[in-house]
């Protein structure tokens, strides 16, 4: 089978696209809203500056979403690489995509490329895969990958990127395996950083934590009177359904006089490869994000 990526991505960008301009068009036409494009900064925990444009209000919400980690690696500021993002502009397809990360963005867009037919290959610092799964979970979740003829490299340590002529190249350390693997394209899927870095957060003393992410409590409310962090720049998530949820919390509590908190929230997750993982509730991994269970 041969997958015409430009097909592909012309599909991707038309269901995107509709999304993206249905909510814009639905925010502009409803009443009292006003919308407004441009780069936002504080000015005072009252005051926003979008352009020429100073906004005042009692009450503000942060929803900045976040991005691809970059990690300081040797050889990441010389070696073409791809993220989350970027790799949706491809309309031809890799002949092999090195991946290096083996979280959900890693492993989801690994088998995805696997199934148009690149070879893939899935460089996993720790000792397995999904380390926040139970271990079990982990061992079959690479067994399905692997099955599928991905291969996979975990414990890799000291990794460094490389520029091969038109290629691309990951060095690294591991127990098994040849200590460098070539591709065309290279993915890293290393995390999310929030994209609060140009807000003038710092200004107003507005916490955050060493990723960048806003610390709120468990009604999404900052350390700074009449400001509240919700969805992806909060890292109380990370997910659509979680940052729903954000807003679910804070127009209950805000509009309808509620008392509802994240600690409240269903603890559910998914792994969007094939079959999928689906998780809801506590498991034997104690997890660093604020909304685990262990």
């Amino acid at each position: 089978m041969v997958v015409d990526m430009k097909r592909v991505k012309a599909r991707q960008d038309e269901i995107s696209a509709k999304s993206r301009t249905g909510l814009e068009s639905w925010l502009r036409n409803t009443p009292n809203c006003t919308v407004h494009q441009g780069h936002a900064r504080f000015e005072s925990p009252n005051k926003v500056r979008v352009g020429e444009q100073l906004i005042t209000a009692p009450q503000i919400f942060i929803n900045v979403g976040a991005r691809a980690s970059i990690p300081s690696m040797p050889g990441v500021t010389d070696t073409p690489y791809l993220t989350n993002s970027t790799l949706l502009d491809l309309d031809t397809l890799p002949g092999h995509l090195v991946i290096v990360g083996g979280g959900y963005v890693g492993l989801e867009f690994g088998q995805i490329f696997r199934c148009f037919g690149s070879e893939v290959t899935i460089i996993q610092k720790g000792s397995r895969l999904v380390p926040d799964e139970d271990e079990d979970v982990s061992t079959e979740v690479q067994a399905i990958l692997e099955r599928e003829g991905i291969h996979v490299r975990v414990n890799a340590t000291c990794i460094a990127l490389m520029k091969h002529g038109e290629e691309v190249g990951v060095r690294m350390d591991c127990a098994e395996g040849a200590p460098e693997v070539k591709g065309s394209h290279l993915l890293l899927a290393v995390g999310r950083t929030s994209n609060t870095s140009d807000l003038g957060l710092e200004t107003l003393g507005v916490t955050r934590d060493t990723q960048g992410y806003i610390v709120v409590d468990n009604q999404l409310r900052t350390n700074v009177p009449g400001i509240w962090a919700l969805g992806d720049c909060n890292g109380r998530g990370g997910f659509t359904h979680t940052s729903y949820n954000d807003f679910e919390i804070a127009a209950a509590n805000l509009l309808d006089q509620e008392t509802r908190s994240i600690t409240d929230r269903v603890r559910a997750y998914n792994l969007y490869i094939d079959p999928p993982l689906g998780r809801c509730g506590m498991t034997s991994v104690k997890r660093a994000h604020p909304d685990g269970a262990c």
